[in-house]
Formats: structure tokens, C-alpha cells, sequence
């Protein structure tokens, strides 16, 4: 059965302005909560843990450690988590082809939408074999 979707639509930024331009540049920028202490990334506009509304930003490494990763012939996505960071996020893999265990933030290519990882070596070198 083939079926095709088409959406256009804005995200509106508001408060999380600061973490949608880190990731433009390829920085991790976490929001920690002022209540719990709880960090998430992504950020978030409330926290996760307690839904306190006090948050303040971390700024993350971007270096991530895969938890699960799937395959397919045209994407490989992985779950993962980001050091610093108490929460999980799914990213793409720019580099599928790599079979390491951890990677770093990368800039989204193009119009690539999400969080995006390339994955490296265990010193956090890109992996060149």
C-alpha cells in the first residue's frame, strides 16, 4: 500500500529560542530545572520530572552514548543519551555506516528536521574506518 503525507508547518520557538539556535550551530544546550535539578535534552519548556516552570540552561558537550540503534536501507536512528543530560533522545545517524557505541551532536543537514548524530570513536573522534 503506498501512501504519501505531506506537512508544512512553523514550530513557534518562544522560550526555547536559545536551545533551536544552539542546535543550528551544533551546540547542546540543555535545560536544567531550578526545582528538582532534572536536565533534559531536548530542552524543554517544563520539566519533565516535576513540571516546575523554572528552568534554567546548560550548555551539554554533545557527546552521546547509544543505547539502541535500528537500521534500514535509507535511515539508521538510534536512542540515545546525551552526557550531561538525565532524559533520552532519538537522533538520525549522519554516518550509519560507523558501528560505534557513541557520537556527537551534528548540524542538521539541509532541511533535515531533528536531532542529528555523527557517530565517532570511543576518544570522540570521528571513527574512519
Amino acid at each position: 500500500m503506498k501512501h504519501h503525507l505531506g506537512l508544512d508547518y512553523t514550530i513557534p520557538v518562544g522560550d526555547l529560542a536559545p536551545y533551536f539556535e544552539a542546535l543550528q550551530a551544533g551546540n547542546a544546550l540543555a535545560s536544567a530545572c531550578g526545582k528538582c535539578g532534572h536536565v533534559a535534552f531536548p530542552a524543554r519548556a517544563q520539566c519533565g520530572a516535576c513540571g516546575a516552570t523554572d528552568l534554567r540552561w546548560k550548555p551539554l558537550t554533545g557527546r552521546a552514548q547509544i543505547l539502541f540503534r535500528t537500521d534500514a536501507a535509507s535511515s539508521s536512528y538510534a536512542l540515545v543519551k546525551f552526557d550531561g543530560a538525565d532524559s533520552s533522545s532519538t537522533v538520525g545517524l549522519c554516518n550509519p555506516e560507523q558501528k560505534t557505541s557513541s557520537g556527537r551532536l551534528a548540524v542538521p543537514i539541509g532541511d533535515a528536521a531533528g536531532l542529528w548524530l555523527t557517530l565517532t570513536d570511543n576518544k570522540g573522534e570521528e571513527d574512519e574506518r
